[in-house]
């Protein structure tokens, strides 16, 4: 029996819908319909019950899904004894983190705990909060740094907050906004947005963040990156929402204006993982990471 089977099933079992479970994956419906007959016939039955859709477990599928939390409890327990015995040698913490790292100070922190260490290296990689969540069930990463409120809440992973982030609007040092140092968002019901569509969780925080405010965001060319939108603002023809950091990364040329946001809503970067399936490597970044963001005014933390 194929491990990722079991993963399959997991996800089938908590979406009961295959687009939804092979997206939380990252692979074809079919791929995944394939997997799950494949299952079936190993197991000599039906897991799902079938209508237009699945609808629930059999009674078998309760059965196996006894078992199938078992065996990745007992496959969890596995990995970190492995990581234990093998020490501190050719180590190595694979981290997962949301777009443009950099930006965050995310790249600093890796590049400085990694510095000084032997046969230890840092195996990162940059992507959207959706696919961050399934790496960690999928025990394809040791930890990952996103926005906390784009994440799924599991009670079966620990959140450390690192920072807090409030949006800000980006105009053109021209735009009518530009004299002012805050602003309503609704004040903005009229104009031409532009959000970046990267990461499909912040694009809808950031829709969602007008929606709010009572009014659907003008959206014109959504599905770019920022390089896009940066041009587009420097010609004055569209407007954008970007947290407060990333902007002052970003857009942070003399003829971009920064405009806070009345009551804006707050993201809070932190790190997410599955603490029982740390070893020591895992938690000391954790207290590097804390500490590195403290001298910045961060949040206290907890872990």
């Amino acid at each position: 029996m194929k491990l990722e089977y079991l993963f399959s099933f997991v996800a089938l079992r908590k979406y009961l819908n295959l687009s939804e479970a092979a997206a939380s994956l990252y692979i074809s419906e079919s791929a995944l319909s394939k997997q799950l007959r494949a299952l079936e016939e190993e197991l000599g039955g039906m897991l799902f019950e079938r209508r237009h859709s699945l609808t629930r477990l059999t009674p078998l599928g309760e059965l196996v899904s006894l078992h199938v939390d078992k065996i990745l409890k007992q496959y969890d327990s596995m990995i970190l004894d492995v990581k234990t015995f093998l020490g501190t040698d050719n180590k190595k913490l694979r981290i997962a983190s949301l777009f443009e790292m950099s930006q965050y100070g995310i790249t600093d922190l890796i590049v400085g705990f990694e510095f000084d260490r032997i046969n230890f290296y840092v195996e990162s990689r940059e992507c959207d909060h959706a696919q961050m969540i399934n790496l960690l069930d999928t025990r394809q990463t040791d930890l990952i740094i996103g926005f906390r409120e784009l994440l799924p809440q599991q009670p079966k992973y620990s959140q450390v907050p690192l920072k807090e982030e409030s949006l800000v609007l980006v105009v053109n040092n021209t735009h009518p906004f530009a004299s002012r140092d805050s602003i309503s968002l609704k004040d903005a019901m009229d104009e031409k947005f532009c959000f970046p569509r990267e990461d499909s969780s912040l694009f809808a925080f950031f829709y969602n963040t007008c929606t709010a405010n009572g009014f659907t965001p003008r959206l014109t060319l959504s599905d770019v990156r920022l390089g896009t939108i940066k041009r587009y603002i420097l010609e004055g023809m569209r407007i954008t929402l970007q947290t407060r950091t990333r902007a002052e990364n970003f857009f942070n040329e003399p003829i971009f204006k920064l405009i806070g946001i009345n009551d804006s809503p707050t993201l809070t970067l932190a790190i997410v993982t599955n603490k029982d399936l740390l070893d020591e490597t895992g938690l000391s970044f954790i207290q590097y990471a804390k500490k590195y963001y403290s001298k910045a005014g961060c949040m206290p933390s907890y872990f």
